[in-house]
């Protein structure tokens, strides 16, 4: 009879809803909702407001060696002392109300800002090393620079500084 060298579930996998971390969890409980609502005491979180909450979670409450966090087939995520039956359910998907529908918008607006936000910067950052860049060749004067002493933007060989009115040198 042959062997089979493939190993056993230990029920602490990602097969059977077992996870050593919160943000491991969330990640699965995502696929099902956005948001949920705390059992304790009934306050709505977003995916983005539990994700903050798993970071704090898991350097501040590490979980004992037999303890897993759970998710349901709904995205209810719980913490298991080691047996399925004594989970204590921690956060479950939000019903579908106006608060449910109010949080996603502005969930999705947030990001969608925060997205907007860092593109900016990122535009912004590469036309500073483009300009630096020409400036250094002798190609172009930049159009600006920035105060030493506030770090406004002020033009390019101006005198003083219109923000804080330092000379610049």
């Amino acid at each position: 009879m042959e062997q089979n060298n493939q190993p056993k579930p230990t029920g602490r996998g990602p097969v059977n809803g077992h996870y050593r971390t919160f943000s491991h969890a969330l990640a699965i409980a995502m696929q099902k909702c956005f948001v949920w609502r705390e059992t304790e005491n009934g306050t709505p979180y977003t995916a983005k407001e539990l994700l903050a909450f798993a970071q704090t979670q898991e350097t501040e409450h590490p979980l004992q060696p037999e303890q897993f966090y759970m998710v349901s087939r709904e995205g209810a995520i719980g913490l298991s002392p080691g047996l399925e039956w004594m989970t204590t359910w921690m956060f479950i998907p939000m019903e579908p109300c106006k608060e449910r529908d109010f949080a996603f918008r502005n969930m999705m607006e947030e990001l969608h800002t925060e997205s907007e936000v860092e593109k900016a910067l990122e535009k912004a950052v590469q036309e500073g090393l483009a300009r630096e860049k020409a400036a250094a060749a002798g190609q172009e004067t930049p159009a600006f620079q920035f105060c030493p002493y506030c770090g406004a933007q002020i033009e390019y060989g101006a005198k003083f500084c219109g923000n804080c009115g330092s000379k610049i040198e």
